[in-house]
């Protein structure tokens, strides 16, 4: 019959709205950001945000001895509230490609950027820095904690990269690993808590929830350039993951090398996630679930999964961000994210199909 879909009519609507999907919530995450402007500050609403920023954009910089109120307000949306919305919607979407290609990865759906173990070697890093003062690179400040976090989150990935070379990796084996030394980690840091005072006490459960505070344009760019080299060659591996998602026998007849490719993608993700959680923290959840919400829109293969799960990370991440906001009292994002998370976490639980993937 002439009205009648044939089956390349189906694959291009399909594929057309996945694309619309992506371009759905990509525009939401960006709306939500711009109004995260003018939200959680007593001074500063939405219109006046906007009015500093196309003033900025137009080199209209107030001058404080002429008009401090006009300067502060100027410092406080440019140098405090739109970077730390770019950071939110970037570390959404540096997780949220994280999570997925983990999952693909290891071919388990409770898999997150965190399971190698990555927040919990960070977290030892700043415990370290903020009880002992002991710093890997003597940098004063935060660039300091910053570093020892990064350079501590990235003893997992060396410890990947040494067995893999030792042995033939399975992605059992890595999970069990990663386990391991978050387990390690965590004792670690609980014994240097012992000695912490409370004041630091509270700096270290607060960076161990995660938050937003603090994340400057020195950040933002950093983690721009972190999350378009994490694009590129996730979806450069896109079809080898696809394949290595088929089963490891299949895999190996295709012509792919899982073991390898596997290891690749993992040390990779965990690179790019050892930076974000150096800026904001280990926020949980956004890598766990997102990959499971991208796949309800997209499906599983690689070439779509990966920009949705960076769009709708990043729209987790800054609505999360505005909840936090708005509760006011200094409530980290990583608590509204576990609020959030789980019970959708449970959902998907319950729901799951017999094979764990949702095509």
């Amino acid at each position: 019959m002439s009205g009648e879909r044939t089956p390349e009519d189906k694959y291009v609507s399909a594929q057309r709205r996945r694309y619309l999907y992506i371009i759905l919530f990509l525009a939401i995450a960006i709306g939500i950001a711009v109004y995260s402007f003018g939200v959680g500050s007593a001074v500063i609403d939405f219109n006046i945000a906007i009015k500093v920023i196309i003033d900025r954009l137009n080199g209209i910089v107030p001058d404080r001895s002429v008009d401090y109120w006009a300067w502060l307000r100027d410092m406080l949306v440019i140098e405090d509230t739109v970077p730390r919305a770019l950071g939110g919607l970037i570390i959404g979407a540096i997780l949220g490609v994280c999570g997925a290609v983990m999952q693909t990865c290891v071919r388990n759906p409770l898999a997150s950027p965190y399971t190698t173990g990555i927040s919990a070697a960070a977290l030892f890093g700043v415990t370290l820095s903020l009880v002992l003062g002991f710093r890997f690179i003597p940098i004063p400040g935060e660039t300091g904690l910053i570093m020892n976090a990064f350079i501590l989150s990235m003893f997992p990935c060396l410890l990947m990269i040494m067995v893999s070379v030792k042995r033939k990796t399975t992605p059992t084996m890595l999970v069990l690993i990663g386990i391991g030394v978050m387990y390690l980690f965590n004792a670690f840091t609980m014994i240097m808590k012992y000695r912490a005072e409370p004041d630091v006490l509270k700096q270290i459960q607060l960076w161990s929830i995660g938050s937003l505070t603090g994340i400057g344009w020195s950040a933002v760019y950093v983690l721009f350039a972190t999350l378009i080299a994490l694009l590129i060659f996730m979806l450069c591996f896109s079809r080898k993951m696809d394949v290595m998602a088929s089963g490891e026998n299949q895999s190996i007849s295709l012509g792919v090398r899982p073991d390898r490719v596997r290891i690749i993608c993992m040390v990779a993700i965990s690179a790019c996630t050892s930076v974000a959680v150096a800026f904001s923290g280990a926020i949980g959840f956004v890598g766990l679930i997102i990959p499971h919400l991208s796949r309800l829109f997209v499906g599983s293969k690689s070439k779509m999964l990966i920009p949705c799960s960076a769009v709708l990370g990043a729209l987790l991440l800054i609505a999360s961000d505005v909840v936090a906001r708005l509760l006011g009292n200094g409530l980290p994002v990583g608590a509204v994210t576990a609020v959030i998370g789980s019970p959708v976490f449970i959902y998907f639980l319950i729901k799951m199909r017999s094979n764990g993937w949702g095509k």
